[in-house]
């Protein structure tokens, strides 16, 4: 069943260093969750779980300790693992004509799990995003866990174009009437404002993504 969070808040957890130093643990139950791949670790309460690699669901035997919905792009890890199957078209976009079919986050394809879990929380109904492990740099290093089985290492170039891709999105989740915030300080990203996960729960009003 497609969720709805229609006027909600939706955190998504991205797996890059600094997920690690976010306590997400206060904010269970103040808003919607997607975790990315591992950062589920970090909150097993998630609402959704979302991967892109099919290697990384092949790796972790489609993550049985997960209860909440599990989706994916990748049609054998959604048979094998009975996922919730999205499709992905080729756009640095944000998609919401078509239910289930989400933007990967680059114009040539591939793309990246974080811009896509954005796209599901804002087809779910979310208008608030509260973004954690969004580093989008390897300044710090790729992961905030050593162990990514299954995952493609990312290059700094590639980080470069994921950066560019979201970025770019500024003014449509402003035309979308969605706020987007940043709690990753030392994140590369420009267009959101940066705060705490607390404070980014907290303050529902005044600002602009």
């Amino acid at each position: 069943m497609w969720p709805d969070w229609s006027g909600e808040t939706a955190i998504i957890i991205g797996t890059g260093p600094s997920a690690a130093d976010v306590s997400l643990e206060p904010a269970r139950g103040l808003a919607r969750c997607i975790a990315i791949k591992s950062g589920w670790q970090l909150a097993p309460w998630s609402d959704a779980l979302y991967g892109l690699d099919k290697g990384w669901w092949i790796a972790n035997r489609g993550v049985p300790d997960f209860t909440g919905l599990k989706l994916s792009p990748s049609p054998t890890a959604c048979r094998v693992f009975r996922l919730m199957q999205v499709r992905l078209k080729a756009h640095a976009k944000i998609l919401t004509g078509e239910i289930g079919t989400i933007g990967c986050g680059l114009s040539t394809g591939g793309g990246h799990s974080g811009f896509q879990a954005i796209n599901l929380a804002i087809q779910f109904g979310a208008n608030r995003i509260v973004l954690v492990g969004f580093d989008m740099t390897l300044a710090h290093g790729a992961h905030w866990t050593a162990d990514q089985s299954g995952v493609g290492k990312p290059d700094t170039a590639r980080a470069a174009r994921w950066r560019a891709a979201l970025d770019g999105c500024a003014s449509q989740f402003a035309a979308l009437g969605v706020v987007v915030v940043n709690t990753g300080l030392n994140s590369a990203l420009t267009a959101y404002p940066k705060m705490s996960l607390m404070e980014a729960l907290g303050a529902r009003h005044g600002d602009s993504g």
